[in-house]
């Protein structure tokens, strides 16, 4: 199994907290529990996809192990490095090895600049290469994405979506990094050019030895890529599984109402909606017990006073549900 291997990341208890404010002093009156209380392993070498709905904290989760967002309280660590809560010039030299992958392609250029230009800039920032050599790796990573060399002096605007996508991944590799955070980056894509894109990122990681974190609402594509699959509900980690064993075996109710919703190829095929009632609570107002029990068709007492434990009940396939 992928999980044999050595873990890359190592995320410990992860909470992400954004204060709500109030009052000519600026009191905080309550937070926004944006993650809670996530624990997890990520392996070199593997395809983490993480899902669950708009406002689950997906992308959140993914931001703060970057460093992009400050952690409220727990641990990550990279290559057994505790990076969690460092400064920014501390954390610099860990960037080298984590980059992301945005969700809107033209919104992540400086549309005033030149795409060679933005490309050089990590290696103006990162290393001491010397102008001729910058050009001449910018240009290699263009055609390795499936671009071409003069497109290093076009702007953004002179590109189609999937070719910015492609600036954007060639960007994320400039420094030859271990980790890519992949957040939402073929939501905003036509489907034609997610297969493009998608196969570009699978030859990419095989040719870089890359570790992806997949970050995405889409279930059929993070199953065409992912190794393990991290299932998110109010911030909350719900169910982590390979990615086989959770789609043909989920265990917890939301997981399964997720599943239930992809759109099958006959639409007259019989199948078992489960449909959940009401909206995601606020993150402000965070409910007590399990978080997902306003919803679920299964909840129970317990379930409404005290949190299920995180824990592993199949080989690899971890849930934090009472009734499983």
């Amino acid at each position: 199994m992928q999980t044999k291997t050595k873990p890359l990341i190592e995320i410990n208890n992860m909470k992400k907290y954004f204060p709500l404010k109030n009052g000519f002093i600026k009191r905080t009156k309550s937070n926004v529990k944006a993650v809670e209380n996530v624990s997890l392993h990520i392996y070199e070498g593997e395809t983490l996809g993480v899902v669950g709905e708009s406002g689950c904290g997906k992308s959140t989760f993914g931001r703060t192990i970057l460093g992009l967002e400050d952690l409220t309280e727990g641990s990550i660590k990279f290559r057994g490095e505790e990076i969690g809560g460092l400064s920014d010039k501390k954390l610099k030299k860990f960037k080298k090895d984590m980059q992301m992958i945005f969700q809107d392609p033209y919104a992540s250029l400086n549309p005033r600049q030149r795409v060679g230009a933005a490309l050089e800039e990590a290696y103006i920032i990162h290393t001491k290469i010397k102008k001729k050599e910058r050009e001449k790796r910018v240009k290699e990573l263009l055609v390795e994405v499936g671009l071409k060399e003069e497109h290093a002096d076009r702007y953004p605007h002179e590109f189609s979506g999937g070719q910015r996508q492609r600036i954007g991944i060639a960007r994320a590799l400039t420094l030859n990094p271990s980790m890519v955070i992949c957040d939402e980056a073929v939501s905003a894509l036509d489907v034609s050019v997610q297969a493009q894109i998608i196969q570009l990122l699978k030859k990419l990681q095989k040719s870089h030895q890359l570790t992806y974190l997949f970050i995405s609402h889409d279930l059929g594509v993070v199953r065409h890529v992912s190794t393990r699959v991290l299932v998110m509900y109010l911030g909350a980690s719900a169910e982590l599984a390979p990615s086989e064993d959770l789609y043909n075996n989920p265990l917890h109710p939301y997981t399964q109402a997720l599943l239930s919703a992809i759109p099958r190829p006959d639409p007259a095929a019989k199948r078992n909606r489960v449909r959940l009632e009401g909206e995601l609570p606020d993150p402000a107002d965070y409910p007590k017990g399990c978080p997902f029990h306003t919803r679920c068709p299964l909840a129970h007492e317990r379930c409404r006073i005290e949190r299920p434990e995180w824990r592993e009940v199949e080989p690899e396939h971890f849930v934090a549900c009472h009734e499983v």
